[in-house]
């Protein structure tokens, strides 16, 4: 799955829904897969399945989500990415601000990789890439 943008203007009046989720899965996967290229001491990220507009969305599920990005972030960089919350089931549900904070986090951790896979040096030329010479 590529990247989507992530949403960081929620509002009171915003809904959460199969769309909102399985965009944040998604988006923490190819997180996981930057991980995977730029760090050796990668992390274990376990991710629900994508959700369709008739599933329900878990309390177990938001968690998820927050465990991931956490386990993503220590990971690698260890930015400042706000409080965990952990959410119970038949309990409250993440607000607004809970949303911004996980979604802003996802693309800070997303453009600081972007950044850092650009940053990586490279060879000028292609080695192996002459004729006639033999290793």
């Amino acid at each position: 799955m590529a990247w989507i943008e992530p949403k960081t203007n929620w509002t009171e009046e915003d809904y959460f829904n199969a769309v909102d989720y399985n965009r944040m899965i998604g988006n923490l996967a190819h997180l996981k897969a930057y991980l995977d290229e730029l760090f050796t001491n990668s992390t274990n990220v376990s991710l629900g399945a994508e959700k369709t507009v008739k599933s329900l969305i878990y309390a177990r599920e938001i968690n998820a989500i927050e465990d991931a990005l956490e386990n993503i972030n220590r990971a690698s960089y260890s930015l400042n990415i706000g409080t965990k919350k952990q959410f119970s089931p038949n309990q409250s549900t993440p607000v607004y601000t809970e949303l911004n904070r996980i979604e802003s986090a996802m693309l800070l951790l997303y453009k600081t990789m972007i950044a850092h896979k650009d940053a990586l040096p490279r060879l000028a030329f292609t080695l192996g890439s002459q004729k006639g010479i033999g290793l």
